[in-house]
């Protein structure tokens, strides 16, 4: 009896094993936390919207929620588990205004419309391997 429990358990333990190893994707490049605040150039904060990293050489973006605070954390594969190491472009898209009848056509900008594309916001940053990369963004307003 002993001996067929071990059997089992050996078989249960090969079992584990084999699906644990099927679980893991290797295509998975390791991230690293990115948090941060979008705020203006006098300190207050972009009200909610959407904050998209794409690092130029993995080809991979990072994506997430801006609150109303301006708060906001990315993630590559899942909601918040960060981006990959180095330089990555940036582009924010702000909430549509609180009150806004969209009926009424396009929402007014909120933040210059260059920072809502990668190609034209000029904004960089550099996510560091290991703990946790905490980054303030400034954006400017729109030309009036």
């Amino acid at each position: 009896m002993y001996r067929s429990l071990q059997c089992c358990l050996a078989l249960l333990m090969l079992w584990v094993s084999t699906c644990l190893v099927g679980c893991i994707d290797d295509d998975h490049l390791l991230t690293y936390k990115v948090t941060g605040k979008v705020v203006f150039p006098d300190g207050s904060p972009l009200k909610g919207g959407w904050i998209i990293l794409e690092s130029p050489k993995e080809g991979l973006a990072a994506r997430g929620v801006i609150d109303a605070d301006g708060t906001f954390q990315v993630g590559t594969y899942s909601q918040s588990d960060g981006a990959v190491a180095g330089k990555q472009l940036v582009a924010i898209t702000p909430a549509t205004p609180d009150g806004y009848d969209p009926d009424r056509g396009v929402a007014p900008p909120t933040i210059h419309q260059r920072l809502m594309h990668m190609d034209t916001s000029g904004l960089e940053i550099e996510v560091k391997p290991g703990g946790e990369n905490h980054i303030k963004i400034t954006v400017e307003r729109p030309d009036r």
